[in-house]
């Protein structure tokens, strides 16, 4: 079976695209691999942490921002969505008083807080507060994520979309808003899904393709208050009503490479852009250490999800001591610059549980949040790795336009080379290729004009590079038809792949 690629960028976050091989040959012939990827694996990078901060809390009603936040690119601006709480002297930070306010900015790197004029902070309507109190019917905007639909058939009235945690007749539940702006909102009357704990960020967002709102939830694996507190995991649920939720089901949890005391604190989903994969930066919470360090997890379809690494992609040492409380990640991935790709984080001083136990622990500054930026090269969250010598073939992929375009990273003394094999050929017929990955005259099952010899080396780093055959790049002539590419690595990184234009 091929793939149909199209034109859409095609990115590493499993072994679906490459070839696995045949271990020998048979029908009588001499025992050999054939086409047996080697020297390839599957790697994770750690981000760029920026030391500045997106914002800081300067305003009466920002005692604290907390670590649920949503960015995205609106047209000619980018809109941040913070979570932040008004705490009195004296008092502790109540979930159920939490606070919806709102930055945005015109480049990416300067922000405002416009006055909206939505809600009333102290008998004054000069804030930039979108959401809670009296708008919210005091359910509170805890945990609340925004979206801009892109789903045809919802209202003008409707184009902004938040969902959010709270608490209506003593129940906790998750509630919804509906705006035409992004910035004056409607909650909606009845609970999108009745009697749940989602308290955390839940994330929504519309699936074009699916055709409905995919939603991650927190789910727990047992809980019953005072008497069992179970262990906090990532539910899943989809509908095509936003106004109406089955009851989220869990599809990650701690699995049993795990220490049994760590639980998942949020999920942080987002489509990978430009892409069909999907991608979580949970906090992973440690209860011994009372920590959180944020992780990686990939998924082709949003349901079956892997951890690619068990090391954190964002771990709390990596932060300094400063940060020893931990790290969370936000809502949502943008392009600041053309060539980047950020994710929000919130670095924090103070541990979870540490304003309920403080005593015997060491004294932090005074922390009132940071929503700042982790930042990859684009693309660059996974890639296909050979360290020195490797080579891979990918199933059979059927592709829209004329041209190969490669993400690659070479180290010095490094390059790739690509041919295009012709579709009719039988790759596992047993030929006498002898060292195949290292004669580039051997291989004879390429297109003539399309082979490793004939492939104009690629070395450097590229973010967009044309593969050329002698200066020649069009493959048009297959396009729609199934090939296969394979694949010369020497001290390299393959981030993507896409067909086009």
């Amino acid at each position: 079976m091929a793939y149909t690629v199209g034109n859409k960028k095609q990115v590493f976050i499993n072994w679906d695209l490459i070839e696995p091989g045949y271990g020998v040959a048979w029908r009588g012939e001499e025992p050999g691999g054939r086409e047996v990827p080697f020297g390839v694996r599957l790697k994770t990078h750690p981000p760029r942490l920026e030391a500045k901060p997106l914002l800081v809390a300067d305003q009466p009603w920002e005692t604290f921002i907390n670590v649920y936040a949503s960015i995205f690119q609106d047209e000619d601006r980018y809109r941040l969505y913070y979570e932040c709480y008004y705490i009195p002297e004296h008092e502790e930070q109540d979930d159920l008083k939490a606070l919806l306010a709102y930055a945005e900015s015109f480049d990416g790197k300067t922000w405002t807080k416009p006055t909206v004029g939505a809600l009333h902070f102290e008998g004054s309507p000069d804030n930039n507060l979108v959401y809670g109190l009296e708008l919210a019917r005091w359910r509170s905007a805890h945990g609340a994520s925004v979206f801009k639909d892109p789903n045809p058939d919802a209202p003008a009235a409707e184009r902004y979309k938040m969902i959010h945690m709270g608490k209506e007749q003593e129940l906790l539940a998750v509630f919804g808003a509906i705006s035409a702006d992004g910035l004056h909102w409607k909650p909606l009357e009845h609970p999108l899904i009745q009697d749940y704990m989602s308290d955390t960020q839940s994330i929504v967002y519309f699936d074009a393709e699916l055709g409905k709102y995919r939603g991650y939830f927190r789910g727990w694996r047992g809980y019953e208050r005072g008497r069992w507190h179970g262990r906090r995991a990532i539910a899943y649920a989809e509908t095509d009503d936003f106004r109406n939720w089955p009851r989220p089901e869990i599809i990650v949890e701690p699995d049993l490479h795990d220490p049994p005391e760590v639980d998942i604190y949020t999920n942080s989903y987002t489509p990978w852009p430009e892409t069909d994969a999907h991608l979580m930066f949970p906090a992973f919470y440690q209860r011994t250490l009372d920590t959180t360090q944020v992780h990686l997890l990939s998924s082709r379809d949003g349901k079956v999800w892997h951890r690619p690494s068990r090391n954190p992609i964002i771990a709390t040492d990596d932060l300094g001591a400063a940060w020893a409380g931990g790290a969370y990640a936000g809502c949502g991935l943008v392009s600041l610059g053309s060539m980047d790709v950020s994710l929000l984080i919130s670095p924090v001083w103070h541990t979870h549980n540490q304003p309920h136990y403080a005593s015997g622990r060491m004294a932090n500054p005074p922390h009132r949040g940071m929503p700042s930026l982790a930042t990859w090269r684009k693309d660059g969250f996974m890639s296909l790795e050979a360290e020195s010598l490797g080579c891979f073939t990918t199933v059979p992929l059927i592709f829209k336009g004329h041209q190969l375009e490669l993400n690659v990273l070479t180290r010095f003394g490094g390059e790739i080379r690509v041919e295009v094999i012709d579709p009719t050929s039988d790759i596992y017929v047993a030929q006498p290729r002898a060292n195949a990955y290292l004669d580039f005259e051997q291989n004879s099952d390429a297109i003539p004009g399309y082979s490793f010899r004939d492939c104009d080396p690629i070395t450097g780093d590229h973010i967009e590079h044309i593969v050329s055959w002698q200066g020649k790049s069009d493959l048009s002539r297959w396009a729609g038809k199934p090939i296969r590419l394979r694949f010369w690595l020497n001290r390299a990184h393959l981030y993507a792949l896409r067909f086009g234009p």
